[in-house]
């Protein structure tokens, strides 16, 4: 939730300093200049990728907003479970327990398990698994990093077009002014655009991704030493060396 947060205080933190500078924020609203920055970088962006990925889009951004990293501890503390459960009443025990696993990737992993895949088969799964959630999730970053790099551009864009504007209209002095502060905003749109909203957006899509790959990493090695029945302890010692020594619980702290 901290992104929205950060976006908000960057905008009211701008529209505060061109008060206290005597500015007014009617001169910041420029309707053309927003045609052309927005409009001509979701133009730009989209030409890019398929139309699928475009329309998934709303959904991502809502998602890079809302959504919180995954919480390691909950996962190790689900397979600590599933593993104690393995131990007393066999693998095949845990088949009951699915409809519990809310994570796909860790449901997918047990059922190879209750299957009687051997370590070899779950792992090799579960890396192509994980790898075509990387190809997505790469294709969506990507999107929101065009438009990041699209808008600057469009916004310089729109100054040079004010610009050659305003050089039509030097002999009304009245208006040069005027047409000076238009074009002005258009690099304005380009920049806040690009750096207070696209970048943000896709660093906090990079780790989600980053945190997730590093929860699939753990379920794996989780599901393999439910396999190999390791004792609750091991287990625990085994996936919280994922975790950094102040987030353990077990005794072993090594850096």
């Amino acid at each position: 939730m901290l992104l929205p947060i950060g976006i908000i205080l960057a905008m009211v933190c701008m529209v505060a300093d061109t008060i206290m500078e005597g500015g007014s924020i009617g001169a910041l609203i420029a309707i053309p200049s927003m045609v052309l920055v927005f409009g001509g970088t979701f133009g730009a962006t989209v030409a890019c990728f398929s139309f699928g990925d475009v329309m998934k889009m709303p959904g991502i951004v809502i998602k890079a907003m809302l959504k919180n990293p995954i919480a390691l501890s909950g996962v190790i503390a689900k397979i600590i479970e599933l593993g104690d459960v393995a131990r007393k009443e066999g693998h095949l025990a845990l088949e009951s327990r699915l409809n519990d696993v809310e994570d796909p990737f860790l449901k997918h992993g047990l059922t190879l398990l209750v299957d009687g895949a051997d370590e070899s088969r779950i792992r090799d799964e579960l890396d192509g698994y994980v790898a075509a959630v990387t190809e997505r999730h790469s294709r969506y970053n990507a999107i929101i990093t065009k438009a990041a790099g699209y808008a600057p551009i469009l916004g310089l864009a729109g100054t040079t077009m004010g610009l050659i504007n305003m050089l039509g209209e030097l002999s009304d002095p009245d208006k040069v002014g005027h047409s000076l502060a238009v074009a002005m905003t258009a690099t304005l749109y380009g920049l806040v655009s690009a750096n207070v909203v696209y970048t943000p957006i896709a660093d906090k899509l990079t780790r989600l991704h980053d945190t997730e790959m590093l929860a699939y990493e753990m379920m794996v090695d989780g599901v393999c030493s439910i396999l190999h029945g390791m004792s609750g302890r091991a287990m625990t010692e085994r996936l919280e060396a994922w975790l950094p020594p102040s987030a353990r619980t077990s005794g072993k702290k090594a850096a």
